[in-house]
């Protein structure tokens, strides 16, 4: 009768080498994961960052989900990551970018030109006023207040531009303007004589009496005369004009500075224009008004 005895193990040593030419063999499957899953995912993440390859933020296909950075090349594990494997974050999609709002802001040139409110005239909307009550101010030469200063404007633009005035209109201009000098003696000799050439008559000329000094055998002194006489009217119209001049630009400063509204610089010339057009009168196109402080 054949005893049960247990069975032989081999020894000890050999079970280890067995053991160790099982795990060898295993290892070189390609499917065979030879630690538990946790350590496994850990392991080949770490091998996904070193070679695994994917898009930007894709992970690496080699068996690890480390973020792979490069181009695709072949994982330590052997495997070739996949460059295109789909992530497990969503890329963002196109940004959609709204376009700031864009502050409009006139030139000064179209500020220039905008028509004044009513508002912006200020007490300047009486130059709508009934003309009547300007002529009343001009007849008696009473140019204070807001229509005095408004007639003051339209008598200075009318005279300045050379249009017939009345009696009271003219008295009033030249109590606004003073009298004019008259063309000095000197000022007419110097008509007389500039440009002549050696040997030409030399005149003189004594309270607006013209004379002949030098070389008079040529002389025609009733020529001269009547030449000084001429000079001293255009001498004198033209001191008269520069006083309407300076009478109108002060009197246009008179309208910016008494104004109860703020008047910029820019909007000077539109405040004038439209004071002079309600009032029946012209400006200048060459005048645009200087602000002083």
């Amino acid at each position: 009768m054949i005893a049960n005895t247990p069975c032989q193990q081999p020894p000890r040593p050999l079970r280890l080498a067995s053991l160790c030419l099982l795990v060898a063999t295993l290892a070189m499957m390609p499917g065979f994961v030879p630690f538990a899953p946790a350590a496994a995912g850990a392991a080949f993440a770490k091998n996904g960052n070193g070679g695994g390859n994917g898009n930007g933020g894709g992970h690496g296909n080699a068996g690890g989900n480390g973020h792979a950075n490069g181009k695709a090349g072949n994982s330590a594990a052997g495997g070739k990551a996949k460059s295109g494997a789909k992530s497990g974050v969503k890329s963002a999609g196109k940004a959609t970018v709204k376009a700031a709002a864009t502050e409009v802001s006139l030139t000064t040139d179209e500020v220039a030109d905008t028509p004044l409110s009513p508002s912006e005239l200020g007490k300047w909307n009486a130059a709508k006023a009934n003309q009547a009550a300007f002529d009343a101010h001009v007849r008696n030469m009473n140019f204070n207040g807001t229509i005095g200063a408004l007639a003051q404007y339209g008598l200075a633009a009318k005279a300045a531009a050379g249009e017939p005035l009345s009696e009271a209109e003219q008295a009033a201009v030249d109590s606004l303007i003073g009298s004019e000098a008259a063309p000095s003696d000197e000022d007419l000799a110097n008509a007389l004589n500039t440009g002549a050439l050696a040997g030409d008559p030399v005149y003189s000329v004594e309270n607006g009496t013209v004379s002949c000094t030098a070389n008079c055998d040529t002389a025609d002194l009733a020529a001269a005369q009547a030449k000084a006489d001429a000079a001293a009217d255009a001498l004198a119209a033209a001191d008269r004009q520069t006083a309407l001049d300076g009478l109108l630009t002060r009197s246009e400063q008179r309208i910016v500075d008494e104004s109860n509204k703020p008047v910029p610089e820019e909007r000077a010339d539109a405040l004038l224009d439209h004071v002079a057009e309600q009032l029946g009168v012209s400006r200048p196109a060459d005048d645009p008004v200087t602000l002083t402080p």
